[in-house]
Formats: C-alpha cells, sequence, structure tokens
C-alpha cells in the first residue's frame, strides 16, 4: 500500500486557513527542493516528517500530534546556528515574528535542556537545540517560515561545503 504524501495528508487533516497556510508552505518547500520522509522511528505512531535538502535536516512538520491535541500543526526548524541568525538582511517585522517563536527548552530530552541564544540581536535563555517553534502558524507566519528554511538550507550547504574542503 502506499503511503500518503504530507500533501494529502493536509487536505485531510487540515481545514480552512490552517490548511492553505500547510499547502503554502508545503508547496514552497518542495520549489526549494525538499523533501519529506515520514519518521518510522521514535514518532512512527504520529503524523511527523523530517523536512530534509541533500540528506541534511531542515526542519520538522507534525500534523494532529494526539500528545498535543490544542496544535492542529506544528513546524520546528532544526538547530539554526548563531552565525545565521545576526539580522544581516531580516528586516524588523521577521525579527519580530522570529523572537515570537524562539523555541524554549520543555526538558523533552532531545537537547539536554537548552541553551543561552542571541536570535538577532536579542538575547533568549534555554533555547531547544530546535531553534524555532511554530504551533499553528497562520498566514502571518509565512514570511518568516520560508526564511528560516532558506537560513537553514544555506547553513548545511555551506558546512557540507567546509566539510568537503
Amino acid at each position: 500500500m502506499r503511503e500518503k504524501s504530507i500533501e494529502e495528508i493536509v487536505a485531510e487533516e487540515l481545514r480552512g486557513g490552517d490548511r492553505q497556510t500547510a499547502e503554502e508552505f508545503i508547496a514552497f518547500l518542495r520549489e526549494e527542493g525538499m523533501e519529506f520522509v515520514r519518521d518510522r522511528g521514535y514518532w512512527r505512531d504520529k503524523i511527523y516528517f523530517l523536512v530534509q535538502y541533500r540528506g541534511d535536516c531542515i526542519c520538522f512538520i507534525a500534523v494532529k500530534d494526539p500528545e498535543e491535541p490544542e496544535n492542529r500543526w506544528t513546524v520546528w526548524s532544526d538547530n539554526v546556528e548563531e552565525a545565521y541568525l545576526s539580522g544581516e538582511g531580516i528586516d524588523e517585522g521577521l525579527r519580530r515574528t522570529a523572537w515570537g517563536h524562539v523555541d524554549e527548552c520543555r526538558r523533552c530530552g532531545s537537547c539536554g535542556g537548552g541553551k543561552s541564544r542571541t536570535v538577532f540581536g536579542r538575547a533568549f535563555d534555554a533555547v531547544c537545540g530546535c531553534t524555532f517553534r511554530f504551533d499553528n502558524p497562520g498566514a502571518e507566519d509565512l514570511s518568516f517560515l520560508k526564511e528560516m528554511v532558506k537560513l537553514r538550507k544555506r547553513q548545511g550547504l555551506e558546512q557540507t561545503k567546509l566539510q568537503k574542503g
């Protein structure tokens, strides 16, 4: 039996603005060359996707996580290093969106307790290894979600280039 695509799952599970925003974000990710990998390990009992570019994890998407019934869908970035969070070229509106979605450590075990980080010029304590978290993102969040993906993709490409020397 063929596994459902993220597009099919979103069409079945989300409604209205949630569905429209998710569809637009997923289309953007596809345009950027991302691959959606359904997690069959730790999160095998959930609708959870790793979004990768050339094997490098960029972000994660969960749809209707039963442990968080208040969240219809969630997007987390993978770790975005501080060097990519200087704020150069990021307008004030995007900075404010980012600051409102810095993922504070919730002691889930994935990051060992969080770290103090500077994100676009503002200091934060106990930031999770997933730098940003968007619960039920709306159309107003799309600009930053797209920027977040571009930053993480650039980080991955530059690190790969350095490794190959």
